[in-house]
């Protein structure tokens, strides 16, 4: 146990990036940066089958508080948001010389997660997104960088715009990501689950079944990105997480990939979906997310002012419900030990 315990911190240790020398970049600042676009929904959601990006401009407010303005390229991205959402997800493709100097700086190709539909209920749903991605950045160091934006969204409609404010959430490239952590992104790779490093894949394991998210396949690389390093093996990384128990959303599903049948009905019951480790490293997990149980709680209340108290509470109670499945032996045993998935 002491050896496991030993290189889950010196890999923790090696893998940590340096701080950027020009200081506070645009992953490295928690307040929420304030955007502004101004698209034509309908060209932008063409472009999802196509390799061409939409030349644009991307607003945003600089460390002076004043807006400034970048060369951008937009293009659509994912499946099922795409298809159900009115305004789509993006790609934002930024040039290496419009971006030096700026927060911007290092980052080639970004996500933009936006809401589903309307800006009060969509916004809610964003902003427990973001909680789950900080929640496991907490738990792995092998995680996107994700920053909160607020959107002075202007939607181009012929003669009359129509004018949003929306919350969005900017994710990290793999690449970025990769980059960042001396690892090498790995797509397209067919990849058998056990095959990902044990403790990285419980960690993951464990965090999917704490926000209650079966939307996603390592097999497949559904909602899932790959990251091999040299001396630690393959790691992968989560993301999408709007089919999660905590997110809730009134379109939510449970788990269709592969059109697989889950015996569950509902996405706020927890089912576990990890595959069988030794006792030993399971154990080890368990007593992670335990001792790390307080930190993981507090990160609803950093939304305080974006969320009511009702919302974080609702939050907060929903996972510290897993926290007393970990904590009972016999809850942990019912509702994981005897849940995972074997290989043979």
């Amino acid at each position: 146990m002491k050896a496991i315990a030993l290189l889950s911190v010196l890999m923790f240790s090696v893998m940590q990036p340096a701080a950027h020398a020009q200081g506070k970049m645009l992953f490295d600042d928690e307040t929420p940066l304030d955007i502004g676009l101004h698209i034509s929904i309908k060209e932008v959601a063409k472009t999802k089958q196509d390799s061409v990006y939409l030349p644009h401009q991307l607003y945003y407010k600089n460390a002076a508080g004043v807006y400034d303005s970048i060369n951008a390229a937009l293009k659509s991205r994912g499946n099922f948001r795409l298809e159900q959402y009115y305004f789509p997800p993006l790609w934002i493709k930024l040039e290496k010389k419009a971006i030096k100097g700026t927060l911007f700086e290092g980052n080639k190709k970004l996500k933009l997660v936006l809401p589903c539909y309307n800006q009060t209920s969509g916004n809610l749903l964003i902003l427990k997104e973001y909680i789950c991605y900080k929640l496991y950045e907490v738990i792995s160091p092998y995680a996107f960088k994700t920053r909160l934006v607020n959107i002075d969204f202007t939607e181009q409609r012929g003669k009359k715009d129509k004018h949003y404010q929306l919350k969005g959430i900017l994710i990290e490239d793999l690449d970025a990501t990769a980059k960042r952590l001396g690892g090498k992104a790995k797509e397209n790779v067919k990849l058998a689950p056990v095959a990902l490093q044990d403790t990285g894949a419980l960690r993951f394991a464990f965090f999917q079944f704490m926000i209650s998210n079966t939307d996603l396949s390592t097999a497949y690389q559904h909602n899932t990105k790959l990251i091999y390093f040299e001396h630690g093996g393959y790691f992968s990384l989560p993301y999408d997480f709007d089919m999660s128990g905590v997110v809730d959303a009134p379109y939510a599903v449970v788990s269709q990939v592969a059109e697989e049948q889950l015996n569950t009905q509902s996405v706020r019951e927890r089912l576990y979906r990890g595959w069988c480790r030794s006792a030993e490293v399971t154990q080890f997990v368990r007593n992670e997310f335990l001792s790390a149980k307080e930190k993981l709680l507090s990160i609803p209340g950093q939304l305080k002012g974006e969320l009511d108290d009702k919302e974080i509470n609702e939050v907060k109670d929903y996972l510290a419900d897993f926290f007393e499945i970990l904590k009972s032996d016999n809850s942990f045993k019912q509702n994981i030990l005897n849940k995972c998935r074997s290989a043979d």
